[in-house]
């Protein structure tokens, strides 16, 4: 059974190129554009892993994490932050809010 990823990102190249790369790695991947967005689709597909981006409209990364957290079902996903952003203060703030990596 191939593994399920959710990816949050709002850059539609960032989303599409991550996407493909994923795929041809074998893995079933869902997308999302948002946090709002992406809460949605990981309620109804439970990924293994999702990575998410922290700056984005609607809901940002962050957010998102903490509505993740909430939710018994998705208990067992994983969180990664992907994003381009690399000031340690929002690494840190992403890790003591428990992102897995």
């Amino acid at each position: 059974m191939k593994q399920k990823i959710l990816v949050v990102e709002d850059n539609g190249d960032i989303r599409e190129n991550t996407t493909e790369l994923l795929e041809l790695s074998d893995y079933n991947v869902s997308t999302a554009k948002n946090g709002e967005e992406g809460l949605v689709v990981a309620l109804q597909e439970t990924p293994d892993l999702i990575l998410c981006d922290i700056r984005m409209p609607v809901m940002d990364g962050y957010n998102l994490l903490e509505n993740i957290r909430k939710q018994p079902s998705l208990s067992h996903s994983r969180f990664v932050f992907f994003t381009a952003s690399c000031e340690k203060k929002e690494i840190e703030m992403g890790m003591r809010m428990g992102a897995d990596d």
